[in-house]
């Protein structure tokens, strides 16, 4: 691509953020889709039809006016598969040719019967942060494997990867009862692959897990460190992704930002639909608890739903603990839910109107001050200036949030929470001798006293003072 052209796209992507901003920019097009300026107005490169028909019906409109912006004259956007070079439908008078019949599943044996998971695609509450992963999941349940044959889902802790893993599942046995499907944790597919090895089983565990229609793996963060299993999962992938089925994954992060996953792994994993879930907006954490508590069939009057949706904004586990620990007081105390009786309920955590900070925020803070870039922190280096910058992050992230000993292990790269619980009692006996920590940069050695470094990062990251 030649300066002018070169110029030409960067100036049109500043049109379309302006125009649809740059969340959705970056989800639809700056890891998606791929656009070209061509003599006759614009190409729209995507991977699938999924995509393609999203883009068509939700931004087309944003294109015209921007291609036309850039071009001073009316131009033709057209929307384009990658594989096929054929066009997907888009409304109005830009409507290109139809596109090619994706490939359809082949139906295999009824799966073998198991307990249901609890997680429903029609129970799912959707608003604006959340709904592209649940439109997703739910045209996968109508075509598994047809409009695209890899979804991931990221996002934080408690804002409903796994409820619509789950749903996935649910739906696709209902709608495709001759589909075989499988659901697994990260943790459950890693120790499976260790005992087919330990056990010299590891031909049933491969035709176990790539004989099937739809691999639903929840925190592939898992496999962080772990580069035999990784090597698995990949041929795994390849292999079902080669007969036209689908893998369904959910991580806490984005691909590329998962630890140590090989390189090769990162790159099949983005070239599939990879789409974040948000923190839930004040709408859906209000008709969530509206419909728990009609669940629970407790009466809670409006203004104490509203109170909590207000109060409680981190994610949707933390909601439903509020709301829980609520009725179960009302219950013990038999008085009927009020205002006053909230407030004594519920505590100021559970109740405060800031917002806490992003633990992974607190890692990329720790990270610039030792030198060390977060992976490393995430990773099981021993060097003496990593394992200072994990020590402080963990015991910086386990004071400011409301992370458990072992959910700050999983984040920091599956470690076992007694790594994290004396990574914090080694923070805590330096601030107790007043100690100096040690570490090497670029430019030497350093050395400062642990609580100037501890008040630097505090600072930094927007925490409150120890």
């Amino acid at each position: 691509m030649n300066a002018l052209a070169v110029q030409s796209t960067s100036r049109l992507h500043e049109l379309i953020i302006d125009r649809i901003g740059a969340g959705p920019f970056r989800t639809w097009f700056g890891e998606t889709a791929q656009l070209r300026v061509t003599d006759t107005g614009l190409d729209v490169l995507v991977p699938n039809t999924f995509v393609g028909n999203w883009i068509a019906a939700n931004y087309m409109n944003e294109l015209v006016v921007a291609v036309q912006e850039l071009r001073g004259t009316d131009e033709h956007v057209v929307v384009r598969i990658l594989r096929s070079a054929k066009s997907v439908p888009a409304p109005g008078p830009h409507r290109p040719a139809t596109s090619a019949p994706a490939p359809r599943l082949l139906p295999r044996r009824v799966r073998s019967s198991r307990a249901a998971l609890r997680g429903r695609l029609d129970e799912f509450v959707t608003g604006p942060t959340n709904r592209m992963a649940y439109t997703a999941a739910t045209q996968l349940v109508r075509e598994p494997g047809a409009a695209f044959r890899l979804l991931v889902l990221h996002g934080g802790c408690g804002l409903g990867k796994t409820h619509l893993l789950q749903g996935i599942c649910n739906g696709i046995a209902a709608a495709h009862p001759t589909l075989e499907w499988h659901y697994v944790s990260g943790e459950e597919f890693t120790n499976e692959f260790i005992a087919a090895v330990k056990l010299g089983n590891i031909d049933a565990f491969r035709a176990r897990y790539r004989s099937v229609d739809v691999l639903v793996i929840d925190d592939i963060h898992f496999l962080v460190d772990k580069k035999g299993t990784q090597r698995e999962f990949l041929h795994t992938f390849d292999a079902i992704d080669a007969c036209g089925k689908a893998v369904v994954l959910s991580s806490d992060r984005h691909p590329r930002g998962i630890g140590t996953l090989s390189e090769p792994l990162v790159n099949r994993l983005i070239a599939g639909m990879v789409v974040e879930i948000e923190p839930p907006d004040f709408s859906v954490r209000r008709e969530i608890l509206a419909r728990r508590a009609a669940a629970l069939r407790c009466a809670v009057p409006d203004d104490v739903l509203t109170l909590i949706a207000e109060r409680v904004t981190r994610n949707v586990r933390e909601l439903e603990g509020a709301l829980f620990k609520l009725v179960a007081f009302a219950s013990l105390t038999k008085d009927p839910i009020t205002m006053d009786l909230a407030l004594l309920a519920l505590d100021h955590q559970a109740l405060r109107t800031e917002r806490l900070p992003d633990p992974r925020d607190i890692i990329g803070h720790a990270g610039g001050r030792f030198g060390v870039q977060p992976e490393q922190i995430l990773s099981r280096s021993r060097d003496r200036t990593v394992t200072v910058a994990r020590a402080i992050a963990m015991y910086l992230v386990r004071r400011h949030t409301l992370l458990s000993f072992p959910e700050i292990g999983r984040l920091f790269g599956n470690k076992n929470h007694s790594t994290v619980l004396m990574a914090n009692q080694r923070v805590e006996k330096w601030l107790a001798d007043d100690a100096t920590v040690r570490w090497r940069s670029l430019d030497g050695w350093h050395e400062a006293p642990v609580r100037g470094v501890l008040a630097g990062l505090q600072q930094e990251s927007g925490l409150p003072a120890s």
